[in-house]
């Protein structure tokens, strides 16, 4: 798992005119080895001990947790690395590109099977390397875009290093998965905790450490964001958050800190969402959105609850599936248009029929539209936002509006994606956009099929297969949510309702011109509606325009703040040397 992926990289790279087909090999070992990881990891506990570094034990671990996520990292990889061999073609200077891409795999296998924390931080640094020359693939302003993540994603990892470095001075090396996990009472225990999940939030992509991602996707190809924000940084990073809340430390020992998680968590939610639904770019609507969701697992996590815990893991799970799917689907559409500006699209619908199913069924299940996997995972986290409240926790009216606030902003967002996007009248220049080869279009609908089962079939496949027996403790029976049989009620509704228009509607229509305000549009390219202005209104609220005007002036962006802050002191420091110059 870790040495198969970096050697056909290297052979790729090396001997250029087999790149695909190196690569090829790599992903589909992964995938097999993840495989069979996965089954091993279902009947016991694997520990491989390597060596002793500098007194350092380094060894590694496989447990059920890293089994179901090492599996969803190398089904995503595969999926991602297939399309991106007809969609890479129209870039340049993407000689590295596969290279990049398997040693991403191979270093995110790392993170998943290391059995102590110095082991993990190793290939969580490498990581951050390997993310930089990612990064620098893309278009114009890619390189200040690699060195934003940097900059954000490396502070963010040496707190986690501080924080490392206390657990080794309070109780030595500290493995991710002891026999009892440790109170939340002490002062520096809670300091270890709350340092290492900063690099956590980093990667994870939440709020206030978010701003790499929305940069990112100004200039990363679609597979990139695909890959990267919005699958594997994701999975990793609440990986830790788990690793650390469950098994490591018992987030459920100190409420301050299991509300100061599901804060972050209901202002990461709301505030991403918002500004998803004022950008004009499909891939930054993309980003927020991605945002937003990681909010649900911190809500999830933070709540302490066996049923919340499990709804944040299996939120996790799904964001990798619909948001690799959103970006592959949106990368499709890129293919064609050249550009991901919402007034250069629409009415892609019936040119790209598979592309425009699977992204409806991605945009349905991230905004939680039962019966599909989006609505079951965020239907666990509402419930154990319900269970603290019995607990005693008087915040949890405001996590629960959030979250489910959130929900009906991002079906907002989505309408308008889907209106800008497939609906509507096209521009004259996509008139010759089509489907593109199986290699775009299988990926998609893989992911849009694994959303659909994962929400019907909940119950069969996910929880008793990936979330239940990944956690140390048992998940109590819920509500009485029955995904099968609504499917089969909205099937029967949408097919009556599918009955009525064709012997209703449909057998009589009336065509009219298209008119605003009583006024006939035009019959030209200038008529279009393209959504640009939907929800523009927010702009004019008078707390909510405010807010999203520093936002977008980068006032919350902690990267804008770092540079002010070094540009001032060096400004400072020639004042100095000027005066004994002088």
């Amino acid at each position: 798992m870790l040495l198969i992926p970096v050697f056909t990289g290297l052979l790729g790279y090396a001997i250029g005119r087999l790149r695909n087909e190196f690569s090829f090999i790599g992903i589909v070992l992964n995938l097999y080895y993840a495989v069979r990881l996965f089954f091993r990891s279902r009947q016991d506990i694997v520990i491989y001990k390597l060596a002793d570094v500098a007194r350092i034990p380094v060894f590694f671990r496989l447990d059920k947790l890293s089994g179901s996520i090492l599996l969803f990292v190398a089904a995503t990889g595969i999926l991602v690395i297939l399309f991106s061999f007809r969609y890479m073609k129209n870039w340049k200077g993407t000689r590295g590109y596969y290279l990049y891409m398997l040693l991403v795999l191979s270093g995110a296998n790392g993170v998943l099977l290391a059995g102590n924390l110095p082991v993990m931080f190793f290939f969580w640094g490498a990581l951050l390397v390997v993310l930089y020359g990612m990064l620098l693939i893309g278009r114009s302003g890619a390189d200040k875009t690699a060195c934003k993540a940097v900059v954000v994603l490396g502070l963010s990892d040496f707190v986690m290093l501080l924080g490392i470095a206390i657990l080794v001075i309070k109780n030595g090396w500290i493995d991710l998965a002891p026999r009892v996990p440790m109170g939340l009472y002490d002062p520096m225990m809670v300091a270890a905790f709350v340092l290492i999940v900063v690099g956590a939030l980093a990667k994870a992509g939440s709020m206030p450490l978010h701003t790499w991602i929305p940069e990112a996707s100004r200039t990363a190809p679609a597979t990139v964001m695909a890959l990267i924000p919005a699958s594997l940084c994701g999975l990793l990073g609440i990986y830790l958050l788990i690793r650390l809340s469950v098994y490591v430390f018992n987030i459920g020992s100190n409420m301050v800190l299991q509300n100061v998680l599901m804060a972050i968590g209901a202002v990461t939610v709301v505030a991403a969402v918002m500004m998803a639904l004022v950008q004009h770019r499909v891939m930054k609507i993309l980003a927020f959105d991605m945002i937003s969701q990681v909010g649900y697992v911190l809500i999830g996590i933070g709540t302490g609850t066996p049923i919340g815990i499990a709804g944040g893991l299996f939120c996790m799970l799904n964001n990798s599936v619909y948001g690799a799917g959103l970006f592959l689907s949106a990368g499709s559409v890129e293919y064609w248009s050249k550009s991901d500006e919402v007034d250069k699209l629409g009415g892609l619908a019936r040119q790209m029929p598979v592309t425009f199913a699977s992204f409806l069924v991605f945009a349905l299940a991230i905004a939680g539209v039962p019966p599909l996997n989006g609505f079951f995972s965020k239907w666990m986290v509402y419930q154990g936002v319900i269970n603290i409240g019995g607990s005693g926790n008087r915040l949890f009216p405001f996590f629960l509006v959030a979250a489910m606030l959130g929900s009906v902003l991002t079906l907002a967002s989505f309408l308008k994606l889907t209106h800008t996007i497939f609906l509507g009248r096209g521009p004259k220049s996509l008139a010759k956009a089509r489907e593109g080869s199986f290699t775009m279009w299988l990926p998609t609908a893989v992911l849009a099929i694994i959303c659909i089962v994962y929400g019907v079939f909940a119950y069969q496949v996910p929880l008793p297969d990936f979330i239940y027996p990944s956690l140390p403790f048992c998940v109590e029976p819920f509500g009485i949510w029955q995904p099968v049989l609504t499917t089969l009620l909205i099937l029967i509704s949408l097919g009556i309702g599918a009955l009525i228009y064709l012997f209703g509607t449909a057998r009589k229509p009336i065509e009219v011109r298209a008119f605003v305000g009583g006024e006939k549009i035009a019959e030209s390219e200038e008529g279009r509606v393209t959504g640009v202005a939907l929800y523009s209104s927010l702009k004019r609220l008078p707390v909510i325009s405010w807010l999203l005007r520093l936002g977008a002036a980068g006032a919350f962006d902690l990267y804008n703040w770092l540079m002010k802050l070094l540009v001032r002191c060096r400004c400072v420091q020639d004042i100095k040397d000027d005066k004994r110059a002088g």
